[in-house]
């Protein structure tokens, strides 16, 4: 409450456009007390509530910052909600959802950013895309946030959004600048706060729970450049894409030695039908087969997990993973995501009347259904 009452202060004298000095004098107070008022050192008087009220034109609710907690409230439901969304997959309920935050609060940072990554991605957009059709509102937005905002976290978003927009403009020296405002990746909150533990003390805490958080993040980062390397690179062929993808993989299974894939269920399945894919091309059906029926085992593997992962390997014991704070644009689980992408892809023509294919397709079809709603959990 004391925070609130504080900052209410210092936002509506600020408004009025007056000094502490003023404000002081018509409270009949020192310059001095107005000041550790709004640095949260102090509170005002009980009798100076109502005078305060009367002098800024508000409720003595806003003065005390009822208005102000009740609406935290309300903004972090809208925000838990959704995450919830995400999490499941309901890309447009989503994007009203945060819609309808943004016309409530268009002044909260939270939700400024929220509502920049929804136009940025708009799921009702297509072609155009929504950065397209939102491009005017997102400069605004991004160019407000860069203006105004101190919270890091939403001006990074800020700038990986306008840097995208220079993109989208043919602007390529704009978001060459722009990309080099962002730090380089050792200064990250997970590097940060691993320097904050003592790692001498010999304990298994700390120091080396951040470590194996950051391992964790690594991971996920250099596997995607390896298989973004492999699928993207136009001077390879099949088996050097194959080769490639593999080396992914490895990395996976060097990190997980114990077999606890947990959210990389996801990856492996996907990396698994790439090599499929690439296998059927080089009419190798056996080894295509082979590596389909791996694709939606962890594909199947995925879907089955709990909430909560807490992983067992060595390099990342410890390690916590909340499936509900996953991010997804459908609503599909990973068994009928992975069947309807395969029969989207013109490869799928030539192997669906192969028997292999028809048993695959005829063992997996059951387990379709959408994801889980871990918040139900």
């Amino acid at each position: 409450m004391q925070l609130y009452i504080g900052e209410n202060i210092k936002r509506l004298r600020k408004q009025k456009g007056i000094t502490q000095d003023t404000l002081a004098e018509h409270m009949h107070v020192s310059t001095a007390a107005v000041s550790k008022w709004e640095r949260n050192e102090s509170l005002p008087d009980i009798s100076l509530v109502i005078p305060l009220a009367s002098y800024f034109n508000v409720s003595t609710d806003e003065i005390l910052g009822l208005d102000t907690a009740k609406n935290e409230e309300k903004i972090n439901q809208y925000l838990e909600k959704s995450q919830n969304l995400a999490a499941t997959g309901k890309a447009c309920e989503r994007f009203e959802l945060i819609t309808k935050a943004y016309d409530e609060f268009p002044n909260d940072w939270r939700i400024i950013e929220e509502y920049m990554w929804q136009l940025n991605y708009d799921p009702n957009c297509t072609e155009p895309h929504g950065n397209e059709v939102h491009k005017e509102e997102l400069y605004r937005l991004c160019e407000r946030v860069l203006d105004e905002c101190t919270m890091d976290k939403t001006r990074y978003a800020a700038l990986s959004i306008i840097g995208g927009l220079y993109i989208l403009d043919g602007e390529k020296e704009k978001a060459i600048e722009t990309a080099k405002r962002f730090p380089p990746y050792w200064m990250t909150v997970g590097e940060e706060l691993e320097g904050c533990f003592d790692r001498d003390n010999g304990k298994i805490d700390g120091w080396f729970i951040q470590l194996r958080e950051n391992i964790w993040d690594i991971t996920d980062i250099l596997q995607v450049k390896i298989r973004n390397a492999a699928l993207n690179a136009k001077d390879t062929n099949h088996h050097e894409q194959i080769k490639h993808i593999q080396k992914a993989i490895s990395l996976i299974n060097l990190i997980f030695d114990d077999g606890d894939y947990g959210f990389y269920n996801y990856d492996l399945s996907n990396l698994y039908i790439w090599i499929a894919n690439r296998y059927f091309w080089m009419n190798d059906f056996d080894k295509a087969f082979e590596n389909y029926e791996l694709g939606f085992k962890y594909a199947k593997a995925y879907d089955d997990l709990p909430k909560i992962i807490t992983h067992t390997s060595f390099l990342v014991k410890g390690k916590i993973f909340d499936m509900s704070k996953t991010n997804s644009d459908n609503e599909e689980n990973m068994v009928a995501y992975t069947i309807n992408r395969l029969r989207s892809w013109g490869i799928y023509e030539k192997m669906k009347d192969i028997p292999k294919m028809k048993a695959l397709i005829a063992k997996y079809e059951p387990l379709v259904g959408n994801k889980k709603d871990y918040s139900q959990t």
